[in-house]
């Protein structure tokens, strides 16, 4: 599991905490890679669409608008209820993509991701 940032943002490690509590929900015992974009040359090789990113084998959970440019000082925008916005995406959007991306953990299982 790889968590991509820039320090532009604000939501960095409250975004890791959630990423923790998202990986237990589902029974994962998450090895997370945490990686500091500088660059928007980087950001355009690793495809960051905004921090924070949570990849999984290299492919985004949430892959987003594919229009919107590569910068490392992006801030991401998550859908939330109602239309709104946020700078995280919901623990249950987060749970449910860990969940599709692993193919789910049986229940009090424990995997490595």
């Amino acid at each position: 599991m790889t968590f991509l940032f820039s320090r532009a943002c604000p939501s960095n490690d409250e975004g890791l905490e959630l990423l923790a509590r998202a990986g237990a929900r589902v029974g994962l015992v998450l090895e997370v890679e945490q990686r500091e974009v500088t660059s928007d040359e980087e950001a355009e090789r690793l495809e960051f669409r905004g921090s924070p990113s949570y990849l999984l084998g290299g492919s985004d959970l949430f892959p987003g608008d594919p229009e919107m440019p590569f910068r490392c000082d992006a801030c991401r925008a998550y859908p939330r209820a109602g239309g709104r916005m946020g700078p995280l995406p919901p623990m249950e959007d987060l749970t449910e993509a860990l969940r599709a991306a692993t193919g789910g953990a049986p229940e009090g299982a424990e995997r490595a991701a």
